[in-house]
């Protein structure tokens, strides 16, 4: 299964992102939009996992402990390559997010599991498919991130749906 580490975001975070998602949605020329029941940070991407491998990897980050924290998501960016406007912070990432994403790493790594070695780039996919855009600011959205899952991505007709994975 094709997988990844993830925060997901509550009810109200959810909420906030929606908003902010039908603004740029309404505005920006695109080909394709996130599902907005299914934003969520990306913090590794690992790919394919075989079943037993990622169920036990899952019950690993359940069990991840990591003080909480409030990300404020204030810019609405543009990764040109990909085509791909986003939701997140400013060009500096929050110690905590990074600190997070560290330890997440980390235990891939001692468990030999290779992941997308990028620098973590912490934010929110809005839409896909888009040409031109400029950041500008957004309207700040405060998300308290207590937790993080394993997640995999199950290809559909038009746009792949995530799962959380458990046994």
């Amino acid at each position: 299964m094709r997988c990844f580490v993830a925060a997901w975001p509550d009810e109200p975070t959810r909420l906030a992102l929606s908003s902010a998602f039908d603004d740029v949605n309404q505005r920006v020329e695109h080909r394709r939009v996130s599902r907005v029941d299914e934003l969520h940070l990306t913090l590794a991407f690992i790919g394919d996992l075989v079943d037993d491998v990622a169920f036990d990897l899952s019950e690993a980050i359940k069990n991840l402990r990591f003080r909480p924290f409030t990300w404020q998501l204030d810019k609405l960016g543009f990764f040109k390559e990909a085509g791909v406007v986003w939701i997140g912070s400013g060009s500096e990432t929050m110690k905590p997010l990074a600190t997070l994403a560290g330890h997440v790493r980390a235990m891939l790594d001692t468990r030999s599991i290779a992941y997308d070695q990028r620098p973590l780039a912490p934010h929110v996919t809005l839409l896909r498919g888009v040409r031109n855009f400029v950041a500008q600011k957004a309207i700040p959205i405060r998300w308290r991130i207590d937790s993080v899952a394993l997640y995999r991505s199950i290809p559909a007709r038009h746009a792949s749906r995530y799962a959380r994975v458990e046994r």
